[in-house]
C-alpha cells in the first residue's frame, strides 16, 4: 500500500473513484474526502463525521480548540462550516440534493449540522460546477501580493457568493484601514452577521469557502487574516469599514494576486475524522 502523505495524498483525491456500485453509505463518506480540504484556523482541522446511509452529522471537535488564540470558539464553528460548504458542494457534482438542519439539538453545540442526502437533487445556482474543481486547487496564499487592482466584474462575482441570510461580505481598498490592519496591500475583506451566534459563524465559514473557491477559478489569492479579530484596536478598525451598523464582524482575509503556493498544507486521514 502507498506510504500516506498528509500535505499530498489526501489533495491527489480522484472523482473517477466515487463508488457509484457501492451503498450509500460508503459513497457520502465519499463525500467527505473534500469536506477535509477546507481550510480551517491555523489548519486545526477541527471537525468529525458521522456517517449513516442517507446522513452525515458534522460535528465540532473541541479537542482541536485554540483556546489562548480562539477564545470565544469562533473560528471553531467556521472552519467546521468551510468543511460543511465543501460536502455540499461535492454532493451536489455527484447529483445529490441535501436538507441542512444547523444544531438540530439545541442543547448540544458540538453538533454543528445534520445533512440529509436525497438522489436526483438540483443544484444550487449560487453553488457553480466550477466549484468542485476548486476544492483540491484551492491554496491559503501567504506570499507578498501584487499591488494590481482586482477587476471589479471579479469582485461582484465574489460578492454574489454571499446569498445567506443575515450575513453580509464587504471589501474596501482604504489605504489607511488597511495600514491600520496590519498594513495589508491589497484588498481588506470582512464577512460580518447580524447576530453573533454559533449557527450564523457556520454559515460564515460556508460563505468564506465558496469565495475562496470562486476565487481559486478567477486566480485571486485569499489569505485568512483572523488575527485582526483578537486585537480589539483592530477589530473597531474593521466594524468601521462595514456599511452597516449593529453587525458583528466575524471573518477578515485579504484578496489580491500573488505567485501560487507550491504545497498544500497537510491533512489528517478521512479515517481520523470519523466517528
Amino acid at each position: 500500500m502507498k506510504k500516506y502523505d498528509p500535505m499530498v495524498t489526501p489533495w491527489q483525491i480522484n472523482e473517477q473513484d466515487f463508488p457509484r456500485d457501492g451503498d450509500s453509505a460508503e459513497k457520502l463518506q465519499f463525500l467527505l474526502r473534500y469536506a477535509i480540504l477546507a481550510p480551517s484556523s491555523h489548519n486545526t482541522q477541527p471537525w468529525k463525521f458521522s456517517v449513516a446511509e442517507d446522513e452525515i452529522q458534522v460535528l465540532v471537535d473541541r479537542t482541536r480548540w485554540l483556546k489562548v488564540a480562539d477564545p470565544d470558539q469562533r473560528e471553531l464553528y467556521i472552519s467546521v462550516g468551510c468543511a460543511l460548504e465543501n460536502l455540499l458542494i461535492a454532493a451536489e457534482h455527484f447529483g445529490y440534493g441535501h436538507q441542512v438542519a444547523y444544531f438540530p439539538e439545541p442543547t448540544n453545540e458540538e453538533l454543528a449540522v445534520t445533512v440529509k442526502f436525497m438522489p436526483h437533487g438540483e443544484p444550487s445556482p449560487f453553488r457553480e460546477p466550477a466549484l468542485f474543481d476548486a476544492i483540491s486547487s484551492r491554496h491559503t496564499n501567504r506570499k507578498f501580493y501584487e499591488e494590481r487592482p482586482i477587476p471589479q466584474s471579479d469582485l461582484q462575482h465574489l460578492q454574489n457568493r454571499c446569498v445567506e441570510e443575515g450575513i453580509w461580505l464587504h471589501m474596501t481598498d482604504d489605504l489607511e484601514i488597511k495600514r491600520k490592519a496590519d498594513e495589508l496591500i491589497i484588498r481588506l475583506a470582512a464577512i460580518s452577521s447580524e447576530v453573533n451566534n454559533r449557527e450564523l459563524q457556520v454559515k460564515v465559514g460556508q460563505v468564506f469557502e465558496r469565495v475562496c473557491l470562486a476565487a481559486t477559478i478567477l486566480g485571486i489569492r485569499v489569505h485568512p487574516m483572523s488575527q485582526i479579530l483578537e486585537i480589539p484596536e483592530l477589530k473597531t478598525e474593521v466594524s468601521k469599514l462595514i456599511p452597516k451598523s449593529d453587525v458583528f464582524p466575524q471573518h477578515t482575509f485579504r484578496l489580491g494576486y500573488a505567485e501560487q503556493e507550491k504545497g498544500h498544507t497537510p491533512r489528517r486521514q478521512l479515517e481520523e475524522v470519523l466517528v
